[in-house]
């Protein structure tokens, strides 16, 4: 099922385009500017740990609007695991909170070591590696592309095993080359970007694979399964009457397809509930 092992040299390399990736800390963000200013794909936080609590505050906000501005989106997870069970339920807390989004990227473990909590729990890099292997091997059986994000030291010197050689790479080596010397299909070039429509800096990215096309025709991310499914975030503002209307269905269907979702009360929905709309 690996997308990755089909992929050819000439498909890797004859592809790139430029793309973001944001959490929380990039604020409030336009992204119809992003997108006019030549933004092509985002790779969103979803969060950081195994707790639903640790989800990222402006993951569904980011995923509606860069969904409503056209920019297909990828997700990336910072893992706080310190063992195999940790990894699992990192990998199920992603997959609990993707479900029945568009995700046309993949879905990426973010391993590194930024505020040394792995550190000062003395986990080894062949636990690491376990780690990532795990993470990888649930979503990846779940159905969807997976890869793991790291910077070139830690691809290097700490997860530099071949039981990981398969799971594209996406390498943060700030500069005007990555010298990695593996396969990889993202490159995070910059952590101080500008891009129109973010405040303050922003990490930029090229993706060298066609990732759009390659999880498509893998049948990969449900997204043939959803191709007539539409869901919707809330965001603050929405009523039923003001999504049907946009969505040109009744808003009693919305209400009857998400009753367990909204509670007794249909006028009171809000921000960050992820709606059906409709299903065919």
């Amino acid at each position: 099922m690996r997308a990755i092992l089909l992929i050819s040299f000439l498909e890797r390399r004859s592809y790139m385009k430029k793309g973001i990736d944001i959490s929380e800390h990039n604020g409030n963000i336009n992204m119809e500017k992003v997108k006019k200013s030549g933004i092509e794909f985002i790779i969103l936080r979803l969060g950081y740990g195994k707790n639903q609590n640790q989800i990222d505050k402006n993951f569904k906000t980011n995923y509606e609007k860069a969904i409503n501005s056209n920019i297909p989106v990828g997700v990336y997870l910072y893992s706080y695991a310190t063992n195999i069970n940790d990894s699992k339920e990192e990998a199920k807390l992603v997959l609990d909170n993707i479900k029945g989004l568009k995700i046309e990227y993949p879905i990426f473990i973010d391993m590194e070591d930024a505020d040394n909590y792995k550190a000062k729990r003395n986990v080894s890099n062949a636990t690491c590696i376990d780690i990532c292997e795990t993470f990888c091997q649930e979503i990846e059986s779940a159905g969807y592309y997976v890869g793991i994000y790291a910077n070139l030291d830690w691809l290097n010197n700490k997860i530099n095993d071949n039981r990981l050689d398969r799971f594209d790479k996406w390498v943060a080596q700030w500069g005007n080359s990555c010298t990695y010397n593996k396969n990889y299909g993202m490159w995070q070039f910059s952590d101080k970007g500008n891009v129109t429509g973010i405040s303050g800096n922003v990490d930029l990215n090229y993706s060298i694979y066609d990732y759009k096309n390659i999880i498509k025709k893998a049948n990969l991310n449900h997204l043939t399964n959803s191709t007539n499914t539409v869901y919707h975030v809330v965001v603050k503002g929405d009523t039923l009457t003001l999504l049907a209307k946009k969505y040109n269905v009744n808003w009693k269907k919305i209400y009857e397809l998400n009753k367990d979702i909204i509670g007794d009360d249909p006028n009171q929905i809000y921000p960050g509930q992820n709606l059906l709309i409709k299903e065919e």
